[in-house]
């Protein structure tokens, strides 16, 4: 939390930083595909509900790739902002931290939280139960922000500290899970043949 420890890390390690930014641009960049590829799978069940919500899957890939962008420049902006005046470099580089880390790519998740729900919704459409199973992962995202939100001192309670544990474990673990999940289903031709309205699926 300290922004002196933060940026001695980025000084240090600034290479694992801008891999991880690498990470998150290539990542934002084939959600995109992801989500359109589906969409023109789906085009026949379009309505203005699944569009939009196929619309949150290309801002999360964007959201990504900025942040990815934010991260991989930091490298080298923020060290030489440093050089010209030390609180400079803390202020650069939590600028970094807030609008990359807190703001976009907070942003994304959320966003691909969304469009990760309304895929298990269109899999539920199609009956094709097993990869619906999954939509409760990236969930639980949106129900602790929701509950985040109509009950703001929800964090002042005793179980607050098993509500963000779960938020963060459904955000590290259960979304790459259920992405995973979509994915493999997504595979296999009769799921395609499904979605795409050509046979009902067993």
């Amino acid at each position: 939390d300290n922004p002196a420890d933060s940026l001695a890390y980025l000084n240090e390690h600034g290479t694992s930083y801008s891999y991880s930014g690498l990470a998150l641009v290539i990542g934002g960049a084939l959600l995109v595909v992801a989500v359109v590829g589906i969409y023109r799978i789906t085009a026949h069940m379009a309505s203005l509900a699944y569009t939009s919500t196929s619309v949150f899957g290309v801002l999360a890939g964007g959201f990504l790739v900025v942040a990815g962008v934010m991260r991989m420049q930091a490298v080298g902006t923020v060290p030489h902002i440093q050089s010209l005046n030390e609180s400079w470099g803390e202020a650069a580089y939590l600028a970094v931290q807030m609008a990359g880390t807190q703001g976009l790519l907070s942003a994304g998740v959320m966003a691909l939280a969304a469009w990760l729900v309304s895929l298990a919704v269109l899999f539920a459409k199609c009956r094709l139960w097993p990869p619906v199973a999954f939509g409760v992962l990236p969930l639980i995202v949106l129900l602790v922000l929701l509950a985040d939100l109509v009950f703001p001192t929800l964090a002042e309670t005793s179980s607050s500290e098993i509500i963000f544990l779960s938020y963060i474990a459904a955000i590290a673990l259960g979304m790459p899970l259920c992405s995973a999940a979509f994915g493999i289903a997504l595979a296999l031709p009769r799921v395609r043949r499904a979605l795409a309205g050509e046979t009902p699926a067993a």
